[in-house]
Protein backbone atom coordinates (compact mmCIF):
# COMPACT_ATOMS: atom_id res chain seq x y z
CA UNK A 1 0.00 0.00 0.00
CA UNK A 2 1.76 3.53 -0.89
CA UNK A 3 1.76 6.24 1.50
CA UNK A 4 0.26 9.26 1.32
CA UNK A 5 1.93 12.14 0.15
CA UNK A 6 1.59 15.42 1.68
CA UNK A 7 1.81 18.79 0.00
CA UNK A 8 4.82 20.66 2.08
CA UNK A 9 3.27 23.47 1.90
CA UNK A 10 -0.38 22.16 3.27
CA UNK A 11 -1.54 24.55 5.82
CA UNK A 12 -2.05 23.15 9.49
CA UNK A 13 -4.95 22.90 10.99
CA UNK A 14 -5.37 24.90 13.89
CA UNK A 15 -7.66 23.76 16.59
CA UNK A 16 -11.62 25.52 17.13
CA UNK A 17 -11.62 28.11 19.69
CA UNK A 18 -14.29 25.51 21.33
CA UNK A 19 -11.95 23.00 22.21
CA UNK A 20 -9.74 25.38 23.70
CA UNK A 21 -12.23 26.81 25.78
CA UNK A 22 -13.12 22.73 26.77
CA UNK A 23 -9.64 21.82 27.22
CA UNK A 24 -9.44 25.54 29.92
CA UNK A 25 -12.34 24.27 31.73
CA UNK A 26 -11.20 20.70 32.01
CA UNK A 27 -8.30 22.00 33.57
CA UNK A 28 -9.47 24.48 35.54
CA UNK A 29 -12.04 21.47 36.96
CA UNK A 30 -9.02 19.50 37.95
CA UNK A 31 -7.28 22.20 39.90
CA UNK A 32 -10.87 22.96 41.71
CA UNK A 33 -10.88 19.16 42.68
CA UNK A 34 -7.74 18.63 44.18
CA UNK A 35 -7.66 17.44 47.78
CA UNK A 36 -6.30 19.87 50.18
CA UNK A 37 -8.00 18.90 53.18
CA UNK A 38 -6.08 16.04 54.87
CA UNK A 39 -6.02 13.89 58.10
CA UNK A 40 -2.42 11.82 57.49
CA UNK A 41 0.77 13.41 56.76
CA UNK A 42 1.68 10.42 54.50
CA UNK A 43 -1.39 11.08 52.36
CA UNK A 44 -0.43 15.15 52.98
CA UNK A 45 3.34 14.25 51.93
CA UNK A 46 1.72 13.15 48.53
CA UNK A 47 0.92 16.25 47.31
CA UNK A 48 2.25 18.25 49.96
CA UNK A 49 1.24 22.11 48.07
CA UNK A 50 -1.93 21.06 47.67
CA UNK A 51 -2.68 21.14 51.43
CA UNK A 52 -4.22 23.56 52.65
CA UNK A 53 -5.53 21.96 56.47
CA UNK A 54 -3.95 19.21 58.26
CA UNK A 55 -5.89 17.26 60.83
CA UNK A 56 -4.08 15.23 63.13
CA UNK A 57 -6.88 13.65 65.03
CA UNK A 58 -5.27 10.60 68.24
CA UNK A 59 -1.34 11.11 66.65
CA UNK A 60 0.47 8.69 68.69
CA UNK A 61 3.87 9.79 67.57
CA UNK A 62 6.28 12.72 68.91
CA UNK A 63 6.38 15.44 66.25
CA UNK A 64 9.33 16.77 67.00
CA UNK A 65 11.03 14.51 64.55
CA UNK A 66 8.74 15.77 61.46
CA UNK A 67 10.02 19.41 61.21
CA UNK A 68 11.31 17.89 57.12
CA UNK A 69 7.75 16.89 56.91
CA UNK A 70 5.79 20.20 58.09
CA UNK A 71 8.46 22.43 55.93
CA UNK A 72 6.82 21.40 53.04
CA UNK A 73 3.34 22.17 53.63
CA UNK A 74 3.97 25.86 51.84
CA UNK A 75 0.29 26.81 51.65
CA UNK A 76 -0.96 25.35 54.41
CA UNK A 77 -3.39 27.80 56.36
CA UNK A 78 -5.15 25.65 58.95
CA UNK A 79 -3.36 22.77 61.68
CA UNK A 80 -4.81 21.37 64.51
CA UNK A 81 -3.04 18.23 66.61
CA UNK A 82 -4.87 16.33 68.90
CA UNK A 83 -2.90 14.14 70.42
CA UNK A 84 -3.03 9.99 71.42
CA UNK A 85 -3.35 9.35 75.51
CA UNK A 86 -0.45 7.16 74.75
CA UNK A 87 1.72 9.76 74.41
CA UNK A 88 1.17 12.86 77.28
CA UNK A 89 3.48 11.23 79.54
CA UNK A 90 6.71 11.69 76.90
CA UNK A 91 8.64 14.22 78.39
CA UNK A 92 10.40 15.41 75.61
CA UNK A 93 7.37 15.79 72.95
CA UNK A 94 7.89 18.73 70.89
CA UNK A 95 6.04 20.43 67.94
CA UNK A 96 8.54 21.23 64.93
CA UNK A 97 9.89 24.59 64.91
CA UNK A 98 10.28 24.48 61.02
CA UNK A 99 6.20 25.34 61.61
CA UNK A 100 7.27 28.48 62.33
CA UNK A 101 8.74 28.60 57.84
CA UNK A 102 4.69 28.37 56.97
CA UNK A 103 4.20 32.20 56.26
CA UNK A 104 0.31 31.70 55.45
CA UNK A 105 -0.89 29.49 58.11
CA UNK A 106 -3.91 31.31 60.48
CA UNK A 107 -4.94 28.46 62.75
CA UNK A 108 -3.11 26.71 65.58
CA UNK A 109 -5.50 24.21 67.33
CA UNK A 110 -3.29 21.72 69.93
CA UNK A 111 -5.02 19.05 71.57
CA UNK A 112 -3.63 16.95 74.79
CA UNK A 113 -0.32 17.43 73.69
CA UNK A 114 2.71 17.14 76.41
CA UNK A 115 4.13 20.52 76.05
CA UNK A 116 5.72 21.68 79.28
CA UNK A 117 7.10 25.05 77.36
CA UNK A 118 5.64 27.63 74.96
CA UNK A 119 7.02 27.04 71.63
CA UNK A 120 8.64 30.37 71.53
CA UNK A 121 8.69 30.02 67.76
CA UNK A 122 4.97 30.75 67.00
CA UNK A 123 5.07 33.99 68.01
CA UNK A 124 6.78 34.66 64.29
CA UNK A 125 4.26 32.68 62.31
CA UNK A 126 2.54 37.02 61.67
CA UNK A 127 -0.14 35.52 59.39
CA UNK A 128 -2.00 33.52 62.35
CA UNK A 129 -4.95 34.64 63.95
CA UNK A 130 -6.06 31.50 65.64
CA UNK A 131 -4.10 30.01 68.40
CA UNK A 132 -4.86 27.26 70.92
CA UNK A 133 -3.30 25.35 73.06
CA UNK A 134 -5.19 23.30 75.21
CA UNK A 135 -4.98 20.47 77.70
CA UNK A 136 -0.74 21.19 78.08
CA UNK A 137 1.52 21.56 80.68
CA UNK A 138 2.19 25.45 79.51
CA UNK A 139 2.93 27.24 83.11
CA UNK A 140 3.45 31.15 81.06
CA UNK A 141 3.36 32.70 77.72
CA UNK A 142 6.54 34.40 76.23
CA UNK A 143 6.46 37.99 76.13
CA UNK A 144 7.07 38.09 72.78
CA UNK A 145 3.45 36.90 71.97
CA UNK A 146 2.81 40.63 70.94
CA UNK A 147 4.40 40.08 67.75
CA UNK A 148 1.70 37.92 66.50
CA UNK A 149 -0.49 41.11 65.65
CA UNK A 150 -3.08 39.63 63.58
CA UNK A 151 -4.24 37.55 66.31
CA UNK A 152 -7.84 37.17 66.87
CA UNK A 153 -8.44 34.48 69.19
CA UNK A 154 -6.06 33.22 71.67
CA UNK A 155 -7.37 29.87 73.75
CA UNK A 156 -4.55 29.07 76.47
CA UNK A 157 -6.31 26.39 78.41
CA UNK A 158 -6.61 23.64 80.76
CA UNK A 159 -3.12 23.66 81.86
CA UNK A 160 -0.76 24.87 85.03
CA UNK A 161 -0.79 28.56 83.90
CA UNK A 162 -0.17 30.81 86.43
CA UNK A 163 0.64 34.64 84.87
CA UNK A 164 0.07 36.31 81.85
CA UNK A 165 2.43 37.99 79.63
CA UNK A 166 3.15 41.77 80.09
CA UNK A 167 2.84 42.47 76.38
CA UNK A 168 -0.66 41.00 76.39
CA UNK A 169 -1.92 43.81 75.85
CA UNK A 170 -0.44 44.61 72.69
CA UNK A 171 -2.07 42.53 70.66
CA UNK A 172 -5.25 44.88 69.73
CA UNK A 173 -6.73 42.63 67.29
CA UNK A 174 -7.25 40.21 69.89
CA UNK A 175 -11.47 39.73 69.99
CA UNK A 176 -11.63 35.84 72.36
CA UNK A 177 -9.41 35.23 75.14
CA UNK A 178 -9.59 31.43 76.64
CA UNK A 179 -8.14 30.84 80.33
CA UNK A 180 -10.39 28.39 81.23
CA UNK A 181 -9.24 25.56 83.37
CA UNK A 182 -5.63 27.54 84.77
CA UNK A 183 -4.24 28.41 87.96
CA UNK A 184 -4.45 32.29 87.08
CA UNK A 185 -4.71 34.46 90.08
CA UNK A 186 -3.63 38.15 89.18
CA UNK A 187 -5.76 39.84 86.65
CA UNK A 188 -4.71 42.91 86.68
CA UNK A 189 -6.98 44.95 84.01
CA UNK A 190 -3.70 47.00 82.64
CA UNK A 191 -2.66 43.61 80.80
CA UNK A 192 -5.34 43.10 78.80
CA UNK A 193 -6.23 44.29 75.17
CA UNK A 194 -9.10 46.91 75.67
CA UNK A 195 -10.80 45.31 72.30
CA UNK A 196 -11.42 42.44 73.58
CA UNK A 197 -15.14 41.26 73.25
CA UNK A 198 -15.19 37.86 75.06
CA UNK A 199 -12.88 36.44 77.95
CA UNK A 200 -13.48 32.82 79.84
CA UNK A 201 -12.46 32.45 82.87
CA UNK A 202 -14.38 29.31 84.01
CA UNK A 203 -12.81 27.36 86.27
CA UNK A 204 -9.70 29.26 86.90
CA UNK A 205 -7.88 30.30 90.05
CA UNK A 206 -8.77 32.61 93.04
CA UNK A 207 -8.59 36.59 92.66
CA UNK A 208 -9.65 39.89 93.78
CA UNK A 209 -13.26 40.73 92.96
CA UNK A 210 -12.12 44.07 92.30
CA UNK A 211 -10.02 42.96 89.34
CA UNK A 212 -13.15 41.04 88.08
CA UNK A 213 -15.04 44.70 88.08
CA UNK A 214 -12.27 46.62 86.98
CA UNK A 215 -11.63 43.96 84.10
CA UNK A 216 -15.37 44.17 83.31
CA UNK A 217 -15.82 47.71 83.14
CA UNK A 218 -12.72 48.22 80.69
CA UNK A 219 -14.37 45.90 78.17
CA UNK A 220 -16.18 47.45 75.29
CA UNK A 221 -19.07 44.28 75.44
CA UNK A 222 -19.37 43.35 79.16
CA UNK A 223 -21.78 41.22 78.31
CA UNK A 224 -19.70 38.79 76.88
CA UNK A 225 -17.67 38.65 80.03
CA UNK A 226 -17.61 34.83 81.53
CA UNK A 227 -16.78 33.56 84.93
CA UNK A 228 -18.43 30.90 86.52
CA UNK A 229 -20.02 31.74 89.59
CA UNK A 230 -19.54 35.60 88.91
Amino acid sequence: MNDLIKPENEPKLEPHPLTYRKQYISNRKMILFKKSKFSSLIEACKNPENCLELKLLSYDQNLKYQGEIFSKFVNLKVLEIQADTSIYYLNDFELPNEIASLKKLKKISVLNCPIQVFPEWITNIKSLEFLMLRGTDLASIPDSIFQLTKLKTLRIENCPLYKLPSTLYQLQNLKILGLTDTKLTNLDWNLFPSNLKEINFSGTGIYNIEDLINLKNKMKKPGYFHKTGY
